[in-house]
Protein backbone atom coordinates (compact mmCIF):
# COMPACT_ATOMS: atom_id res chain seq x y z
CA UNK A 1 0.00 0.00 0.00
CA UNK A 2 1.03 3.40 -1.02
CA UNK A 3 2.00 6.14 1.17
CA UNK A 4 -1.27 8.34 0.11
CA UNK A 5 -3.25 5.46 0.38
CA UNK A 6 -2.34 5.00 3.81
CA UNK A 7 -3.38 8.52 4.72
CA UNK A 8 -6.73 8.59 2.81
CA UNK A 9 -7.18 4.90 4.96
CA UNK A 10 -6.75 7.21 8.06
CA UNK A 11 -9.02 10.05 6.82
CA UNK A 12 -5.94 12.97 6.33
CA UNK A 13 -5.55 14.41 3.27
CA UNK A 14 -2.02 15.24 2.41
CA UNK A 15 -1.54 18.86 0.00
CA UNK A 16 1.49 18.59 -2.17
CA UNK A 17 3.84 21.81 -1.44
CA UNK A 18 2.96 24.86 -3.54
CA UNK A 19 5.88 25.58 -5.72
CA UNK A 20 7.03 29.56 -6.99
CA UNK A 21 4.28 32.07 -5.82
CA UNK A 22 1.92 30.11 -4.61
CA UNK A 23 4.34 28.93 -2.08
CA UNK A 24 5.56 32.53 -0.79
CA UNK A 25 1.58 33.22 -0.96
CA UNK A 26 1.47 30.29 1.49
CA UNK A 27 4.00 30.92 3.54
CA UNK A 28 2.90 34.75 4.24
CA UNK A 29 -0.27 33.63 5.41
CA UNK A 30 0.54 30.47 7.78
CA UNK A 31 2.88 33.58 9.45
CA UNK A 32 0.62 36.26 9.62
CA UNK A 33 -2.05 33.38 11.45
CA UNK A 34 0.93 32.73 13.86
CA UNK A 35 1.32 36.60 14.32
CA UNK A 36 -2.15 37.26 14.92
CA UNK A 37 -2.82 34.84 17.74
CA UNK A 38 0.02 36.23 19.64
CA UNK A 39 -1.03 39.58 19.36
CA UNK A 40 -4.08 38.56 19.90
CA UNK A 41 -3.30 36.62 23.25
CA UNK A 42 -1.44 39.83 24.28
CA UNK A 43 -4.40 42.17 23.81
CA UNK A 44 -6.44 39.36 26.42
CA UNK A 45 -3.71 39.79 28.79
CA UNK A 46 -2.95 43.31 28.98
CA UNK A 47 -5.53 46.19 30.41
CA UNK A 48 -7.07 48.36 28.17
CA UNK A 49 -6.31 52.17 28.71
CA UNK A 50 -10.56 52.16 29.53
CA UNK A 51 -9.78 49.84 32.63
CA UNK A 52 -6.29 51.68 33.72
CA UNK A 53 -8.00 54.74 33.41
CA UNK A 54 -10.62 53.34 35.91
CA UNK A 55 -7.53 51.90 38.48
CA UNK A 56 -7.60 53.71 42.27
CA UNK A 57 -4.74 56.60 42.42
CA UNK A 58 -3.83 58.48 44.90
CA UNK A 59 -1.70 60.53 42.79
CA UNK A 60 -4.13 63.61 43.00
CA UNK A 61 -5.10 63.28 45.96
CA UNK A 62 -4.39 66.17 48.49
CA UNK A 63 -4.46 65.39 52.15
CA UNK A 64 -5.84 68.70 54.27
CA UNK A 65 -3.28 70.27 56.58
CA UNK A 66 -3.51 69.95 59.67
CA UNK A 67 -3.15 73.27 61.82
CA UNK A 68 -0.60 74.20 64.03
CA UNK A 69 -2.50 76.81 66.27
CA UNK A 70 -5.37 77.38 66.83
CA UNK A 71 -7.63 80.38 68.58
CA UNK A 72 -8.97 78.49 71.48
CA UNK A 73 -12.29 80.43 71.29
CA UNK A 74 -12.55 81.67 67.91
CA UNK A 75 -12.87 85.41 69.74
CA UNK A 76 -11.52 88.36 69.46
CA UNK A 77 -9.40 89.30 71.92
CA UNK A 78 -10.88 90.69 75.88
CA UNK A 79 -11.26 94.56 75.99
CA UNK A 80 -11.26 97.07 78.70
CA UNK A 81 -13.62 96.46 81.81
CA UNK A 82 -14.02 96.89 85.46
CA UNK A 83 -10.84 94.81 85.54
CA UNK A 84 -8.40 95.88 83.50
CA UNK A 85 -8.11 94.86 79.54
CA UNK A 86 -6.92 91.51 78.25
CA UNK A 87 -4.36 92.01 76.17
CA UNK A 88 -0.62 90.21 77.42
CA UNK A 89 1.22 93.01 79.07
CA UNK A 90 -1.73 94.82 80.60
CA UNK A 91 -1.79 96.49 83.98
CA UNK A 92 -2.68 94.92 87.10
CA UNK A 93 -2.86 96.12 90.52
CA UNK A 94 -2.64 99.50 90.12
CA UNK A 95 0.41 98.64 87.59
CA UNK A 96 1.76 96.49 90.27
CA UNK A 97 1.79 93.89 87.99
CA UNK A 98 1.50 93.16 84.65
CA UNK A 99 -0.97 90.41 82.95
CA UNK A 100 0.72 87.10 81.90
CA UNK A 101 -1.15 85.86 79.06
CA UNK A 102 -4.19 87.24 76.68
CA UNK A 103 -7.76 86.85 77.08
CA UNK A 104 -10.05 85.66 74.66
CA UNK A 105 -13.54 86.14 74.74
CA UNK A 106 -15.31 83.52 75.12
CA UNK A 107 -19.41 82.22 75.89
CA UNK A 108 -19.76 80.34 79.09
CA UNK A 109 -20.45 76.75 77.74
CA UNK A 110 -19.09 76.90 74.59
CA UNK A 111 -15.96 74.56 73.19
CA UNK A 112 -12.48 75.67 73.88
CA UNK A 113 -9.99 74.03 71.74
CA UNK A 114 -6.39 73.60 71.78
CA UNK A 115 -3.89 76.56 71.27
CA UNK A 116 -1.25 74.38 70.30
CA UNK A 117 -0.45 70.46 69.51
CA UNK A 118 0.34 68.88 72.54
CA UNK A 119 0.31 66.16 75.57
CA UNK A 120 -2.06 66.96 78.10
CA UNK A 121 0.26 67.47 81.46
CA UNK A 122 -1.53 69.31 83.77
CA UNK A 123 -4.90 69.50 85.00
CA UNK A 124 -5.06 72.13 87.63
CA UNK A 125 -7.33 75.16 89.76
CA UNK A 126 -6.92 78.58 88.76
CA UNK A 127 -6.75 80.17 92.02
CA UNK A 128 -5.81 78.40 94.91
CA UNK A 129 -8.11 77.39 97.82
CA UNK A 130 -11.82 77.72 94.47
CA UNK A 131 -12.00 74.63 92.85
CA UNK A 132 -14.82 76.58 90.52
CA UNK A 133 -12.25 77.34 88.04
CA UNK A 134 -9.77 74.84 86.12
CA UNK A 135 -7.06 75.04 83.45
CA UNK A 136 -5.94 72.86 81.03
CA UNK A 137 -1.59 72.87 80.52
CA UNK A 138 -0.74 71.60 76.89
CA UNK A 139 3.04 70.79 75.84
CA UNK A 140 5.10 70.15 72.60
CA UNK A 141 8.49 69.11 72.86
CA UNK A 142 9.12 69.31 69.33
CA UNK A 143 8.77 73.09 68.96
CA UNK A 144 9.24 73.70 73.09
CA UNK A 145 5.80 75.46 73.41
CA UNK A 146 3.86 75.04 76.38
CA UNK A 147 0.49 76.39 76.97
CA UNK A 148 -1.90 77.13 79.78
CA UNK A 149 -5.34 77.64 79.52
CA UNK A 150 -7.50 79.05 82.37
CA UNK A 151 -11.70 79.45 83.37
CA UNK A 152 -11.92 75.62 81.15
CA UNK A 153 -13.90 72.80 82.64
CA UNK A 154 -11.87 70.19 80.98
CA UNK A 155 -12.96 67.02 79.02
CA UNK A 156 -9.14 65.91 78.18
CA UNK A 157 -7.93 63.50 80.74
CA UNK A 158 -3.80 63.89 81.76
CA UNK A 159 -1.65 62.49 79.37
CA UNK A 160 -3.82 62.37 76.01
CA UNK A 161 -2.75 63.84 72.91
CA UNK A 162 -4.17 66.39 71.23
CA UNK A 163 -3.94 68.46 68.19
CA UNK A 164 -4.21 72.04 67.74
CA UNK A 165 -7.66 73.27 67.31
CA UNK A 166 -9.09 69.68 69.13
CA UNK A 167 -11.70 70.26 71.83
CA UNK A 168 -10.17 70.33 75.41
CA UNK A 169 -12.76 71.72 77.33
CA UNK A 170 -15.89 74.11 77.65
CA UNK A 171 -15.21 77.97 78.87
CA UNK A 172 -16.34 78.74 82.33
CA UNK A 173 -18.67 81.71 83.85
CA UNK A 174 -16.52 83.75 85.78
CA UNK A 175 -19.59 86.48 86.60
CA UNK A 176 -19.41 84.46 90.13
CA UNK A 177 -15.75 85.34 90.94
CA UNK A 178 -15.76 88.58 89.50
CA UNK A 179 -19.13 89.96 89.79
CA UNK A 180 -18.34 93.74 88.75
CA UNK A 181 -18.74 92.96 85.40
CA UNK A 182 -15.92 91.32 83.60
CA UNK A 183 -16.16 90.19 80.26
CA UNK A 184 -16.03 86.17 80.14
CA UNK A 185 -13.10 84.67 78.39
CA UNK A 186 -10.04 82.05 79.13
CA UNK A 187 -6.86 82.95 79.85
CA UNK A 188 -3.90 81.68 77.37
CA UNK A 189 -0.19 81.34 78.79
CA UNK A 190 2.04 80.54 76.00
CA UNK A 191 6.04 79.74 77.19
CA UNK A 192 8.30 79.25 74.15
CA UNK A 193 11.31 77.39 75.30
CA UNK A 194 10.70 78.81 79.22
CA UNK A 195 10.39 82.23 77.88
CA UNK A 196 6.32 84.18 78.53
CA UNK A 197 5.26 85.17 75.13
CA UNK A 198 2.28 87.40 73.73
CA UNK A 199 0.14 84.53 72.49
CA UNK A 200 -1.89 86.79 70.24
CA UNK A 201 1.49 87.29 68.21
CA UNK A 202 1.51 83.66 67.72
CA UNK A 203 -2.34 82.62 67.54
CA UNK A 204 -4.66 82.91 64.68
CA UNK A 205 -6.93 86.24 64.83
CA UNK A 206 -10.86 85.32 65.54
CA UNK A 207 -12.61 84.02 62.83
CA UNK A 208 -15.07 86.52 60.85
CA UNK A 209 -18.21 84.84 61.83
CA UNK A 210 -17.34 86.12 65.98
CA UNK A 211 -15.14 89.07 65.18
CA UNK A 212 -18.77 91.06 66.36
CA UNK A 213 -19.44 88.71 69.36
CA UNK A 214 -20.21 90.77 72.38
CA UNK A 215 -19.48 90.24 76.19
Amino acid sequence: MSASSHDRRRGRVAFPAPRGAAATLFTTFALAGCVGGAFAADVALTPTALDASKAPSSAHKTIPARPTLANPTGHDLRGEDAYGAGFFGASRAAGARRHRGADYVAEPGEIVRAPISGVVERIGFAYRGDERYRYVELADAVTGRDVRVLYVGPIVQLGAVVEAGAPIGRAQDLSARYPRGITNHVHVELRQSGALTDPADLLPVAAREHAEIEA
